[in-house]
């Protein structure tokens, strides 16, 4: 009678440490995203009688009495994130392109000069601008207009666009501009036809992090527009938090309902943002 054999066993294979890292950052990302939902989905007599309550009858009513004011202050707050992105895109592009170009030993300087002053602005707090920008604005008359605010925010983001952009132009290889040089192009046609279709990723990262700032920016946002019908999704998140009470199912509708355009930004440039900020790290 022959011995039976046994089968051989398979080597249990451990997660790696990314995939744990990432099951730990889902988790801690989803469950408060679940909560809000949950909570969103209760009505003013489960909020006053059992706030935490996980089993309950969901509701739609916070919804539908949220709905008008937030769609006027999403469509504030689109209009000033289109205005201020694109704003800071014809500034940032030009010159992260003027930066990024080395002419020469003396323009080196320049440029290491005008850089350590991008950083010495994005080091100075947000609320120490405030005022003076705000006399500024005053005189202009664009307290509590939207391109007031949109002004702002372009001094604000103008600086950091330019240290992101600045990375994408680098590695364009120099031998391109070399052979524009020798074709006889001027440098707007080296920068039209050459490095603007070079820098896609590079334009929709910044593109899309200048969006997601500016529609979160709550500073300016709030001092600057102080009509309660003009305030974006900052100001108005900020309104449903008072000394007394909090509405909490108001206010994680409202965090959901704005949310919608942040999460279609994201869709829309998701691979070009993963590339490109994958560019932007090794250089």
């Amino acid at each position: 009678m022959s011995a039976l054999t046994s089968p051989a066993r398979r080597p249990v294979r451990l997660p790696r440490p990314g995939t744990l890292v990432a099951l730990l950052l889902g988790v801690v990302y989803l469950v408060p995203l679940l909560w809000i939902v949950l909570t969103a989905l209760k009505s003013d007599e489960v909020i006053a009688s059992q706030p935490n309550a996980i089993v309950f009858t969901p509701s739609l009513s916070t919804f539908s009495d949220i709905l008008e004011v937030a769609s006027t202050s999403v469509w504030t707050s689109f209009r000033v994130a289109a205005a201020v992105t694109v704003l800071v895109l014809a500034v940032a592009v030009p010159a992260a392109y003027a930066l990024g170009r080395r002419t020469g030993p003396w323009w080196a300087r320049v440029v290491a000069w005008v850089l350590a002053l991008f950083l010495v602005l994005q080091m100075v707090p947000q609320p120490m601008a405030v005022i003076p920008l705000y006399g500024i604005l005053a005189e202009w008359q664009l307290v509590n207009d939207v391109w007031g605010l949109v002004l702002a925010d372009v001094a604000l983001l103008a600086p950091f666009a330019v240290l992101l952009m600045r990375p994408f132009v680098l590695g364009i290889p120099t031998e391109l501009y070399e052979a524009a040089q020798m074709d006889g192009a001027s440098g707007f046609r080296t920068f039209r036809s050459i490095v603007l279709p070079m820098l896609p990723n590079g334009i929709a990262t910044v593109g899309a992090i200048v969006f997601i700032i500016t529609w979160g920016e709550f500073i300016y946002a709030t001092t600057l527009l102080t009509d309660p019908a003009q305030l974006p999704v900052s100001g108005l998140l900020a309104q449903q938090t008072s000394l007394y009470a909090t509405s909490w199912n108001r206010l994680m509708g409202l965090a959901l309902l704005t949310s919608i355009p942040l999460l279609v930004v994201f869709l829309v440039a998701k691979r070009r943002l993963v590339e490109g900020l994958s560019v932007g790290a090794v250089k």
